[in-house]
C-alpha cells in the first residue's frame, strides 16, 4: 500500500530547538491512513514517530523515517454528558477540546498551562496541572485506540488488554500512536483565580497550608526578587466576571507575552536590566476574578525558551527549592526567567513523574538565546539527591541507567514495549537514550 499524504520537508519543535529531516511528513484525516503509514514503513524497515504541537523541549518526535502530523486529525466524536466522558481524535489541542465540551456542561478536572498542546502529545509524556489531590493529565484517560507497530489497532482499557492501557498512558511515543481518546470529566465549573506576589519566605514557609487549602496552587519565582507570583484557583458557584477576556488579554497577551517579548530582547544588550525589570513584574498583582476553568487553567506562551522540569517528593519541596535558590543567587548563570513549582498527586502509572507519591515539580527556564547546559546540570545534580524524575518531554541529561532506579514499575513498561514493538519501529535516539534499546 503506498504511503499517503506526504509532504517532503523539514520539521522543528515550537521552540525552534529541536530539528529533523525525515523520509516524508505525513498529516492523516483517519485512522485507517495512520495505520496504512505505520504498515508501510514496517514492511520496508523505516521508522516511524509523531507528533503534534510539538512543545516537547526534547529530541521525543525527531526521526529520519516518516513523521505523523496530528493536526488534521482533530475532531470531537462523542461526548456523553450523564457520563461525564468524551472521545476525540489524539490530535485536538487540550484548549478546542475543552471549548467545545464546555457548552455540552462538561470539563477537565484538571489541566497544564499549555491549552495548544493535543491530547496525546501532552498526556504521553506526563503533562499535568497542579493540585495536591488531581492527578498528572494521564489519569484521566479512561479508554484508548492505539495503532501498533505492524499497523494493527487495538482497543485498551482498564479491562480491554489492560497491561498496554497501564503503560500507554504515559507512553512517550514507544508503544503506538494514540488514534483516539476517551476522557474522564465533570461536570462543567468556573474558577475563582486568585493571582498575587506574596514575600518568597511567607510562601516557603506556610507551603503546606497554601497548598492544602487550595484546589491548586503554584507559584514562580524570578531570580533576585523578594516576591513570588502565587497563583490560587479554587472552584466556585459564581458566574464569569463580566471582564474576564479582558484581563486575560492584557494579563495573557499583552503583559506575559508582548511585554516579555520586549524584556527578552532587551536582555540581548543589557541582561541586568532585563532581570530588573522581570522582578518589579513579579511584583505586579493579576488581581481576583472568576472565569471558565479551561480559561484560568490554559495561559499563551509566545516567548520561546529552554525548560527542564524535575519531579520530587512533595516533603523535600522546601528545602530543594532553597537550594535552587542559593544556586542562582550564587551560581552567576545569568538567569532571568522564572523557577515555578507546582504539586500532584500520586498514580499508578510506571512512567508517570508522579508514581507512587506525592509530588512537587520545580521547573527551570532560560530565554533560548541563552546557554542553559551548565545552569540546568546543576539544578539536576539537586535533583538527583532527592530521587528527581525528569519531565519526559523537557530538558534533563539522563540515560535508561540512571532513570531505571527511580521507577518502580520500570520493567513492566518495557515488558509492554517488547511485545507490541518488538522491532522498535517507533524508536529513535532519544527513546534509545532514556529507555534503552527495545529488548535491552
Amino acid at each position: 500500500m503506498p504511503l499517503l499524504e506526504q509532504h517532503r520537508r523539514g520539521w522543528q519543535n515550537w521552540a525552534g530547538t529541536q530539528r529533523c529531516e525525515p523520509i516524508a511528513i505525513h498529516r492523516p484525516r483517519s485512522e485507517e491512513k495512520i495505520a496504512a503509514i505505520v504498515s508501510s514503513a514496517a514492511i520496508v524497515g523505516e521508522r516511524v514517530k509523531v507528533v503534534g504541537s510539538g512543545h516537547s523541549f526534547t529530541p521525543i518526535a525527531l526521526t529520519d523515517g516518516h513523521l505523523i502530523d496530528l493536526r488534521d486529525y482533530a475532531a470531537l466524536l462523542q461526548v456523553n454528558r450523564s457520563a461525564t466522558r468524551a472521545t476525540a481524535q489524539a490530535g485536538i489541542t487540550f484548549s478546542a477540546f475543552s471549548r467545545a465540551l464546555f457548552p455540552r456542561g462538561l470539563s477537565m478536572p484538571d489541566m497544564g498551562d499549555i491549552g495548544y498542546q493535543t491530547i496525546a502529545g501532552g498526556t504521553a509524556t506526563g503533562t499535568h496541572g497542579t493540585g495536591a489531590n488531581f492527578g498528572c493529565l494521564p489519569t484521566q484517560i479512561a479508554r484508548m485506540r492505539v495503532v501498533l507497530a505492524d499497523g494493527s489497532t487495538v482497543e485498551c482499557s482498564p479491562h480491554d488488554d489492560p497491561e498496554l492501557f497501564h503503560a500507554a498512558r504515559v507512553g512517550i511515543g514507544a508503544l503506538g500512536i494514540a488514534s483516539t481518546m476517551t476522557f474522564r470529566l465533570e461536570p462543567a465549573f468556573n474558577l475563582h483565580a486568585r493571582e498575587q506576589p506574596l514575600p518568597l519566605d511567607d510562601v516557603l514557609d506556610g507551603l503546606d497550608e497554601f497548598v492544602d487549602d487550595n484546589q491548586h496552587f503554584e507559584f514562580f519565582w524570578y531570580p533576585g526578587s523578594r516576591h513570588a507570583a502565587t497563583k490560587r484557583n479554587n472552584r466556585t458557584a459564581r458566574p464569569a466576571d463580566e471582564y474576564a477576556a479582558w484581563r486575560r488579554l492584557r494579563d495573557d497577551v499583552v503583559i506575559a507575552n508582548y511585554a516579555s517579548n520586549a524584556t527578552v530582547q532587551l536582555a540581548r544588550v543589557a541582561p541586568a536590566l532585563a532581570a530588573r525589570v522581570r522582578r518589579l513584574a513579579a511584583t505586579e498583582s493579576r488581581g481576583d476574578y472568576v472565569d471558565r476553568s479551561y480559561r484560568v487553567f490554559t495561559s499563551e506562551r509566545k516567548v520561546r525558551f529552554h525548560e527542564m522540569e524535575y519531579f520530587i517528593p512533595r516533603a523535600a519541596a522546601r528545602e530543594a527549592f532553597g537550594r535552587v535558590r542559593t544556586l542562582i543567587n550564587e551560581g552567576g548563570h545569568g538567569v532571568i526567567m522564572p523557577v515555578e513549582m507546582r504539586f500532584t498527586a500520586p498514580d499508578d502509572i510506571p512512567l508517570s513523574m508522579s508514581e507512587g507519591r506525592e509530588t512537587c515539580s520545580i521547573a527551570v527556564h532560560m530565554l533560548r538565546h541563552q546557554p542553559y547546559e551548565q545552569y540546568f546540570a546543576a539544578v539536576e545534580a539537586i535533583m538527583r539527591d532527592y530521587d528527581g524524575r525528569p519531565h519526559w518531554g523537557k530538558l534533563h541529561f539522563q540515560s535508561a541507567s540512571t532513570l531505571r532506579p527511580l521507577y518502580p514499575q520500570w520493567d513492566r513498561f518495557q515488558s509492554v514495549r517488547a511485545r507490541v514493538d518488538p522491532g522498535g519501529i517507533f524508536a529513535n535516539s532519544y527513546l534509545d537514550r532514556v529507555l534503552g534499546p527495545v529488548g535491552a
